[in-house]
Order: structure tokens, then C-alpha cells, then sequence
């Protein structure tokens, strides 16, 4: 990683600790920002359902139809305009949070790309939902924001004149304006949703709910905030006259302050210089340090069991019809502009296992750059260069930090592009050359760099997903470490599997409950 890169990352972490000592690191409201965005877009577009069938849109009835909901003595009211309006603003900031990460991240080059560019258009589709959203009240707020948007919308050749003078009069406006406005404010959610189906078309198993838990206390917190500090609305509007001096909503009506500040020009210069430099950042030049060629298939060994496309991150391995006499009706295909160079389809292939014999050792699916009869190699030349008799191997995720400053004497380290490239098998295949124990460290929990790393491990290691460790493995010398970049949590784990692995007696060292996965 570069420096910039490195920088960019520890920022990251140093957010995602922080709120780790509150929370669960699964239940991280920080690593489920766009989930948590989702969820409250869906209760924005249901609550808004109701509200849409208790509005009256006319002149007359539009803002009695806010007044009817926050003086409802039920509290009903409140609750469902509440809801409305606090999810709407948690969706923008929780938006703003995810594309913030995720360029904090570098997740907008590579195979990742295509999911940035598609999320660009989903702030402005937010954006215009939710400030015509407020319009609809028809209040004083309401009134100065259409005003000063027709004002802004001027400086551009939109006609933005015809609006001001066709709807924004006294004796023009109109039932017209506000089914205008209805039709934009409903059209817009709908857009986003389908928006929000290409922006994540190309990630596999993406994860578009939140843990039950924080759906449940974001939930409650927005009620909560609802009936406590209830959504008002102002004095009725009136076209003759504009308040210079008003509370506004700083998540969508930001640009009215903007604009007097800068002027309406520069506000569009402004925004439009901001939206071509988040849509340029993937054009930034890389610094790889070594070079990372997507995943090649070799149909000689491939089965066709599919298990690489099961638990490829970004869909980029797919099952197509044998180009050879294979009795096996099908094989794997990389698409190598899918493919993130990650490895772990290598570490689900059954047929990359080190107990194989021969040096010319070939698996279903191999990363040129670490062929599997290379790491095997690697491996064993590590192992044989220890001393003492209690040496661990350390297999480091190459994304998460650099290990290789815990390897000494005792300690031999085995540096992959994600930890869920290795085999389960090499695990035990270290041990049977010599190894007294084995520790995996990766990114963060629930953080990894390609999605789904840290999951396959767990789940290959406990027997819940194949490949699978063998249940007569070894497992009480089996360490694994969600770190990242914290090398004194990774120096813990490999003092504390050293000190385990001393002490192994008994019939339950073989227990698979017996793996620490912190």
C-alpha cells in the first residue's frame, strides 16, 4: 500500500476502534453505513406512503395536511412525520458516512469502480427527494427554499423564470405546483431504489440489511427522537413575502446558505467541480507493489464443483460448459475484469490441498503471482528455518498490515493477499511439518479488505462451510486475529498461542469451540 493509502486506512481503523468499544465489532454501526442508509430509505418511502394518503395536495390543504399530524392527540401524527423526517436526514448523513469510508478505504479503483461512479448519482437523487419533501409543508420554510432554489436555478439556462413566475405568485399558484411537486418527491425514491440495484449489481452477497439488533435500535432511536423532539411546522406560506431570518434543515437545504455566500454561480461551479472529482478518483493512478493478475482456471484440475463461484466476493467466477473431454459437465471461468486478485477462490478450491504429491502441484484455480506449489514451497522453507521448540507460522493478510516484523526465530510468517486464500489444509499441513502452532491474521472483523474474507475463515475453520478444516486437525493450536494494522493485538496473539500450545493436555484440545476467532 501506498503511503497516502496507509494514511487513508489507519483513519479508518482509528474510527471503526473507536466505536468498537462501544459496540460488537459485527454490530459496528460504522462498517454497516450503507446498510443502515438502506433501512432508513425504506422507512422514509413506507412512512411516506401513509403520509402521502393523508395529504391534501391543493393550496389550501397542503399545509392544514402538516398541522392535522403534529396536532394529532393520538401522538400517531407526530410519530409518522417524525419518522419521515429523521430517516430522510439519517439516509443523507448516513450516505455522506458511506462515501466517505469507502473513499477513506480506496474502494474506488480496481474492481470496485463501477459501484463508486453508480453511488455519485445516488446524493443528488436523495437530495432532490428530500428538499421537495420539505416544500410539500408549504410553510414558511417551505416558501423561502422553493424561492431561493428558482433563484439558483436561474443562473442556469433552465427556465427557471417561468417556474417563479408560473407557480410563485399569489395569483398563479395553483393546485398544479403541488402535484408537481408530489410527482417529483414519489418518482425520486423510486429512482434511488433502482439506482441502488445497479450500484451494487456487481457484489456478491452485498449486505443490504443491517444485524437485527442495530435495525432494532436505529428504529428506536428515530421514534424516540420523534415523540421527544417532534417535527414542526412553521407559519403558513405566503407568496408576498419571504422570512429572511429561519431555522432550515442543514441536510438538504444547505445551499441556500451556500449561495448567498458564494453567489449562485460559484455554488454551481462548486458542486459541479465536487461531483467530477468523486467521479474522477478512479482514473487516480495506483502504486501496486507487486504486481496482482486475476485468478486463472486450469480445467485440468477443476472439477466443476463450484465452490470458488459460492465464495467469490465480487461474482467475478462463474460456471460455464468443459473445453475439455472432462467427464465433469462443467468448469470454472474468471472474468479478470471482476476478478479483485483476492485469492480467496484459490482457498475454497478442494483440489488445492499440500498433501498432494509431486512438486508440479496444480490447483482448480490458481493466483499466478503465488501458485499454490510456490506457497507450498514458501512454506516449507520458513518452517525449516526455525529454531526452538515452539515455532509458529503466521499467516498475514497483506491488506491488513505488514506481519512481517513479528517474524524471529521461533516465528516464521506467510504473507497472502487475504487470509481466506490459504486451505484450510495448509493449516494442519504446517503442523505435520513441524509447526507447533498456526496463526491467521487478517483485517478487521467484519472488515475485510475483499468483503468476505474473515467470514470463509471462521466458517471453513468451525466445519460450517467447505473446504473445511478436518475435525481430527489439531484445533487447540489454531489461533486466528482479526488485528489490522494493530500489531500489538497480532504480537498478543502469537505470545498467547506460543503459551497455549506449551500447555495442550486433556481430551478436549480437539473441540472445535475451542477456536479463538477474535
Amino acid at each position: 500500500m501506498t503511503t497516502v493509502t496507509r494514511f487513508l486506512r489507519s483513519a479508518d481503523e482509528l474510527a471503526t476502534s473507536t466505536f468498537d468499544r462501544a459496540f460488537k465489532a459485527a454490530h459496528n454501526p460504522w462498517r454497516h453505513l450503507g446498510a443502515l442508509a438502506f433501512l432508513c430509505l425504506v422507512l422514509v418511502v413506507l412512512s411516506g406512503i401513509i403520509a402521502y394518503a393523508l395529504y391534501d395536495t391543493s393550496v389550501s390543504g397542503a399545509y392544514q395536511s402538516g398541522l392535522r399530524l403534529q396536532n394529532d392527540p393520538s401522538g400517531l401524527g407526530r410519530l409518522l412525520r417524525g419518522l419521515h423526517r429523521y430517516g430522510a436526514d439519517a439516509c443523507m448523513l448516513l450516505t455522506l458516512l458511506h462515501l466517505l469510508r469507502e473513499g477513506l478505504r480506496g474502494h474506488f479503483r480496481g474492481v470496485r469502480w463501477f459501484s463508486w461512479l453508480t453511488g455519485i448519482p445516488l446524493l443528488w437523487l436523495l437530495w432532490i427527494a428530500g428538499i421537495t419533501g420539505l416544500w410539500l409543508l408549504w410553510d414558511e420554510r417551505a416558501i423561502f427554499s422553493v424561492t431561493a432554489t428558482a433563484e439558483w436555478l436561474q443562473a442556469l439556462p433552465l427556465g427557471a423564470d417561468l417556474l417563479a413566475r408560473n407557480f410563485l405568485t399569489a395569483d398563479t399558484l395553483n393546485d398544479r405546483f403541488f402535484s408537481l411537486i408530489m410527482f417529483v418527491h414519489i418518482g425520486m425514491p423510486l429512482l434511488l431504489l433502482a439506482a441502488m440495484w445497479v450500484h451494487v449489481l456487481r457484489v456478491s452477497r452485498v449486505r443490504i440489511w443491517p444485524p437485527r439488533s442495530l435495525t432494532r435500535a436505529s428504529l428506536a432511536m428515530l421514534a424516540v427522537l420523534a415523540l421527544l423532539v417532534p417535527v414542526l411546522s412553521l407559519g403558513p406560506a405566503d407568496t408576498g413575502h419571504v422570512l429572511q431570518r429561519l431555522s432550515i434543515d442543514w441536510f438538504y437545504q444547505f445551499v441556500h446558505p451556500l449561495v448567498d455566500l458564494l453567489s449562485a454561480h460559484s455554488a454551481w461551479l462548486l458542486v459541479a467541480v465536487l461531483t467530477l472529482a468523486l467521479a474522477l478518483l478512479p482514473l487516480l493512478p495506483a502504486r501496486e507493489e507487486r504486481p496482482r493478475a486475476a485468478a486463472r482456471v486450469d480445467p485440468a484440475n477443476c472439477n466443476g464443483c463450484s465452490r470458488c463461484v459460492a465464495d467469490c466476493p465480487f461474482g467475478a467466477v462463474t460456471m460455464v460448459a468443459r473445453t475439455d473431454a472432462s467427464r465433469h459437465p462443467a468448469q470454472a471461468q474468471v472474468d479478470s475484469a471482476l476478478c479483485a486478485a483476492c485469492g480467496i477462490c484459490v482457498g475454497a478450491c478442494p483440489s488445492a490441498t499440500p498433501f498432494r504429491r509431486g512438486e508440479a502441484m496444480v490447483s482448480g484455480i490458481e493466483m499466478p503471482q503465488t501458485p499454490m506449489a510456490t506457497l507450498r514451497r514458501e512454506l516449507q522453507r520458513k518452517i525449516g528455518a526455525l529454531s526452538g521448540s515452539n515455532r509458529i507460522v503466521v499467516v498475514g493478510c497483506r491488506q491488513a498490515a505488514d506481519f512481517d516484523v513479528l517474524a524471529d526465530a521461533a516465528t516464521a510468517v506467510l504473507t497472502l493477499e487475504c487470509a481466506a486464500m490459504l486451505p484450510p489444509s495448509f493449516l494442519e499441513y504446517a503442523m505435520r511439518m513441524g509447526a507447533s502452532g498456526v496463526l491467521i491474521a487478517g483485517c478487521r472483523e467484519s472488515d475485510c479488505e475483499f468483503r468476505l474474507g474473515d467470514r470463509w475463515v471462521k466458517e471453513r475453520l468451525l466445519g460450517q462451510r467447505e473446504p473445511r478444516l478436518r475435525a481430527a486437525a489439531p484445533l487447540d493450536r489454531i489461533e486466528v486475529v482479526w488485528s489490522g494494522r494493530d500489531m500489538l493485538d497480532a504480537g498478543a496473539a502469537v505470545t498467547k498461542l506460543r503459551s497455549r500450545v506449551l500447555d495442550l493436555t486433556g481430551p478436549d484440545a480437539h473441540h472445535p469451540e475451542r477456536i479463538n476467532t477474535k
